[in-house]
């Protein structure tokens, strides 16, 4: 599948890989939706390419999804790739033995984790699948993971969220597989965004980073570079692209 002329939904798309993938695509020749939560961001984001279309929406609200996406066939003239890129990242022990009050895991950030990283994208995908067939489109559902997935300390939420992530995933390659559809996962590893360096100190970085056999942190465009593969090669379906530099968690 080319990415010039492919009509690309793209959630998370005000900030980091969401952003990135937005702009370059764009560039490309591929019809963008930009969906984000944040109004400012999405306008810096048209600003910077006025073909991109941008949608305000929160993707933990199911019924808003069912409209946003509706809007967007309509005014596409349908779609044929979904990225799920929107999430958030919120360390906690399941235990905090150094806190003398509350000492336990919050529910309020396990829910607030699930909602954002695991249910948005099953809400999305359901919504996109069912408008994908209604409108006979072949297509790519590829969902942003993490290596968390494979079960990082702190991080309860987060890596369940992600493990669910590849899970669905593989599901539904094999569900979608005969309808055209395929489903491919990127899981980075600690990427130079805003967003890892407000989840953890400089110094838990550089230790991950020396930890990393290729000694450094990776780049934004390397995930965008991973996802247009995952895009553009027809016959990847129910894979995690793991973009790591070999750090093992």
């Amino acid at each position: 599948m080319e990415l010039k002329d492919s009509k690309i939904i793209i959630t998370g798309a005000g900030s980091g890989f969401g952003k990135a993938m937005a702009l370059s695509f764009a560039n490309l020749g591929a019809k963008i939706a930009g969906l984000d939560i944040n109004q400012e961001a999405l306008e810096e984001l048209k600003n910077q390419n006025r073909d991109i279309n941008i949608y305000l929406c929160d993707v933990t609200n199911h019924i808003k999804i069912d409209e946003i996406f509706q809007l967007i066939f309509l005014e596409f003239g349908g779609s044929n790739i979904l990225i799920n890129n929107a999430g958030i990242m919120k360390n906690s022990p399941l235990v905090n033995f150094l806190q003398r009050n509350e000492r336990r895991h919050s529910i309020e950030m396990w829910n607030e984790v699930i909602d954002v990283n695991l249910n948005s994208v099953f809400y999305t995908t359901r919504t996109f699948v069912d408008l994908m067939l209604k409108n006979r489109c072949k297509g790519a559902i590829i969902n942003i993971s993490s290596i968390a997935a494979n079960g990082n300390i702190g991080q309860t939420a987060y890596s369940a969220s992600k493990a669910a992530v590849e899970a669905m995933t593989k599901v539904w390659a094999k569900e979608l597989g005969t309808f055209g559809i395929r489903s491919v996962a990127i899981a980075p590893g600690f990427i130079d965004t805003s967003g890892t360096h407000n989840a953890m100190e400089e110094k838990m970085l550089n230790k991950w980073i020396e930890k990393t056999p290729l000694r450094r942190i990776g780049k934004i465009y390397e995930i965008v570079s991973a996802t247009q593969f995952a895009i553009e090669n027809d016959f990847l379906n129910g894979e995690v692209i793991n973009i790591n530099g070999a750090l093992t968690i």
